[in-house]
């Protein structure tokens, strides 16, 4: 995470210098402030629900609320959206729950590997919380003056303070050093062993990768309404679905299939309305 924030927000940077953006007023910045936090803290919660072995559930319901809640306060507020994108809509969001459902489990003992109890369910809520406040604010960003890269400035910085802030914090209650925490022994090891050329460009791709996410749902917004960028942003698990079985020949189960054609269709009802 320290990373992917790192490494995005010197991208940003970069950009930011490149373009010449003027400095949006302070109240865009402070929405943007805002949607850092909350995405780092919902991605923080969403990391440790899935550390705790739920994985199967805690992507869609996630995805959900992320890419649900925003929508539904944007439509509640008099956003105007046409019929055929409403269902297109909906088609998504079950789309995302098809396609992420886990396999089904022959035994009692691997069915609870997928149940979600009580004790991670607020995890799973935050996560969902930290994402859909995440797009929120930055909407209230864009609304306020903001335009792409002084947002994202903020954000990133925002975000990276967030991690080094939460990092302080586990180091005071573990009673371990930094090196420890963060793995460092291991990627030294990994670099030793490898070569940093094979390490560094996974660094670099998923701070890339993150800021593109970001920028690119900002360009959306700012031609869409929140609920269709929202909306259309939160079909990664879809794409990564894919990806697995065309590289990594993984077959997909029906359900599966039933989601990618779903997703189609509400990509498809969004577009035409």
């Amino acid at each position: 995470m320290i990373a992917s924030q790192g490494i995005g927000l010197a991208a940003t940077a970069v950009a930011l210098v490149s373009a010449a953006e003027t400095m949006p007023p302070a109240g865009a910045l402070g929405w943007a402030a805002l949607a850092g936090l909350s995405g780092v803290g919902g991605l923080a919660c969403f990391y440790l629900a899935l550390s705790r072995g739920t994985m199967g559930l805690i992507a869609p319901l996630a995805a959900v609320i992320g890419a649900g809640l925003p929508a539904l306060l944007s439509i509640a507020g008099g956003e105007p959206l046409a019929e055929l994108r409403l269902v297109g809509i909906v088609a998504a969001l079950v789309a995302v729950v098809l396609i992420s459902l886990p396999a089904g489990r022959s035994t009692d003992s691997e069915a609870a590997a997928v149940r979600i109890d009580r004790g991670e369910l607020p995890l799973v809520l935050l996560s969902g919380l930290g994402f859909a406040g995440f797009y929120i604010f930055l909407d209230a960003s864009a609304t306020a003056g903001g335009d792409t890269w002084w947002p994202l400035l903020v954000v990133r910085s925002a975000g990276l303070a967030l991690v080094f802030a939460g990092l302080a914090v586990m180091v005071g209650a573990m009673r371990r050093n930094l090196a420890s925490i963060l793995g460092l022994e291991q990627l030294r090891t990994t670099i030793a062993t490898r070569g940093l050329l094979a390490v560094a460009p996974l660094f670099i791709l998923a701070g890339a990768g993150d800021l593109g996410g970001n920028a690119f749902f900002l360009l959306a917004n700012q031609q869409e309404a929140l609920p269709v960028a929202v909306v259309l942003s939160s079909l990664y698990p879809i794409v990564t679905t894919l990806l697995a079985a065309v590289f990594l020949h993984e077959r997909l189960r029906l359900t599966q299939w039933l989601g990618v054609g779903l997703a189609v269709t509400g990509v498809a009802l969004i577009g035409v309305g």
